[in-house]
């Protein structure tokens, strides 16, 4: 393949999203709120559920509904990566992982296959920890160069340390706020993480945009809703600034549909050939009931939402 320097643009991001808390704080109808608002009311969103079962209980909660993947034992790396490829195949618009803290605690997870290796050479050390890892990096790997966004959910818990007093008594001190239940750099990896509180609000902990920042709540009394996911969709989709504000301009609008114009032309290329017009592409989007012929809609002449819908369809179809 010929290697092509493009112009940087923020249009079509795929976001990888970590969500973490103790059991019963909200993370699964959380995801699932964040998942309807990216890919709009009609969008496919399919849940991997390493919970036994548990992922389908807002089946009847969230408009538009979800699909299940129920992945059991063994929770090994390899595991999955198998699922979040079926995933895929399914024409899933999104993607929800719940939970990754399986991959590693889990029956035949990362820490299981170092001590598999330990027992069977009876020498412990790092030459036991240097196949789990690699497999791990191979599903991080996968996570991110899916082509579809993600959002992950890990388990949490309040870490323990030992420590002295002042008077030199040793003490065992709880931390302040609890750590997600996998490899330490794995939500390093992601395009925001947070954390799920008691009340099902969340303390955002890493945000790789200013503006993107502005997509979540702002406070510890608001829990996340489909509203802000729509908010994330429309800045994967602004080439520049935010449109989560709600007040956006009329140039701001219109370059958005522009960007988004931009890269629909650009992935139809396969369909229309060199042609500079829109009648084969539309030709084509009709017959694949991507658009509606009996309206009839054609492109370009979409709304910027319309646009984006489009847009995953096509990606779906040809890549």
């Amino acid at each position: 393949m010929t290697l092509q320097i493009k112009k940087a643009t923020r249009v079509g991001v795929r976001p990888l999203i970590g969500l973490y808390s103790e059991s019963g704080c909200g993370k699964t109808l959380t995801s699932l709120y964040l998942a309807r608002g990216i890919v709009g009311p009609t969008g496919k969103i399919v849940m991997v559920d390493s919970e036994s079962g548990r992922g389908a209980l807002y089946a009847d909660v969230l408009e538009g509904g979800y699909d299940t993947l129920e992945l059991v034992q063994p929770f090994s790396p390899a595991r999955y990566i198998e699922a979040i490829d079926a995933v895929e195949v399914s024409g899933a618009d999104i993607g929800i992982i719940d939970s990754a803290s399986h991959e590693w605690e889990g029956i035949n997870g990362v820490l299981d296959m170092a001590a598999e290796i330990e027992a069977k050479t009876q020498k412990p050390g790092l030459h036991c920890w240097r196949i789990p890892k690699m497999e791990h990096a191979k599903f991080m790997l996968r996570m991110l160069q899916s082509k579809i966004p993600w959002i992950v959910c890990l388990r949490a818990k309040y870490k323990s340390r030992q420590t002295k007093d002042g008077n030199g008594k040793t003490i065992i001190v709880k931390d302040e706020a609890t750590s997600p239940i996998q490899a330490d750099d794995f939500i390093f990896e992601m395009t925001a993480h947070a954390e799920i509180l008691g009340n099902h609000t969340i303390i955002l902990t890493k945000c790789s945009h200013p503006e993107l920042r502005k997509c979540f709540p702002g406070d510890k009394t608001t829990p996340i809703a489909i509203e802000h996911g729509k908010m994330i969709a429309a800045w994967c989709h602004s080439p520049s600034g935010t449109p989560a504000s709600g007040s956006q301009t009329p140039k701001q609008i219109d370059s958005q549909r522009e960007a988004l114009k931009t890269e629909l032309w650009n992935l139809l290329r396969p369909v229309r050939g060199t042609k500079k017009s829109w009648d084969d592409a539309n030709q084509w989007l009709w017959r694949e009931d991507i658009l509606d012929a009996g309206v009839p809609e054609t492109a370009p002449n979409l709304t910027e939402d319309k646009f984006v819908k489009v847009i995953q369809a096509v990606k779906r179809k040809l890549t």
